[in-house]
């Protein structure tokens, strides 16, 4: 497997695939305090932002691990496509949420790809949604490929989070990594991530963090201009 496929350290890429792992992650939203904050937090910026998309003919979930947000994501599409690396995270989810339904009911379909290199035609996709996936990039050539494959993808939306180079959590970690020689952070610049929008012809609409204190995440909203 080359670089572009597995951007991640081979352990963590090993127990992400695998069931135990894909397990384990499953039930730390079910039963870690701060997963369930943010999972909390993470849903209620996502329904203001879909008050300003509105209902869209499609949705591209990538990654969609276990389908944490499925059902969420479900009501506000016609069509769900649901990606994620891991084999088993795909599997886990369709196993939770079904095969693609009746008639009439919005349609899931499963898919297994990476957000590197996603296998659909440009604008082939009316909202592209990624989350908690670029901070975990080792490289900053691979956190802009990332958003750039989003763009490309996306027709008119995508809505994406990334680790803040200037969040209150990176500039600490900054100043352990200078004093006690911790490895520092895979983050975004926020100028950086609205100049790759707008090269790809979108303007940033929202940008919020997750938690002011505790966490480096920002929560953007792309619209193509």
């Amino acid at each position: 497997m080359t670089n572009l496929h597995a951007p991640m350290q081979q352990s963590k890429l090993h127990n992400y695939n695998s069931t135990r792992g894909a397990e384990a992650y499953k039930a730390d939203y079910r039963n870690k305090l701060h997963r369930k904050w943010s999972d909390k937090r993470e849903r209620a910026l996502l329904n203001q932002y879909f008050t300003r998309i509105g209902h869209v003919d499609s949705i591209l979930d990538l990654p969609c691990g276990h389908g944490r947000l499925s059902d969420f994501l479900r009501t506000r599409c016609t069509q769900l496509i649901e990606g994620d690396w891991s084999f088993t995270m795909v599997s886990l989810n369709q196993k939770d949420h079904g095969p693609e339904p009746k008639a009439g009911v919005p349609q899931r379909h499963y898919v297994r790809a990476t957000a590197l290199e996603i296998p659909l035609p440009d604008r082939s996709v009316d909202v592209v949604v990624s989350f908690r996936l670029s901070h975990h990039l080792e490289s900053q050539e691979l956190r802009e490929r990332h958003l750039r494959e989003l763009f490309r993808v996306a027709r008119k939306h995508v809505i994406v989070t990334w680790f803040s180079a200037t969040s209150l959590k990176n500039l600490l970690r900054e100043v352990r990594v200078k004093l006690a020689g911790k490895k520092p952070k895979n983050v975004l610049r926020n100028d950086r991530v609205r100049a790759l929008a707008k090269e790809a012809g979108y303007t940033q609409q929202l940008a919020k963090p997750l938690f002011l204190i505790g966490s480096g995440h920002v929560l953007g909203l792309f619209s193509r201009s």
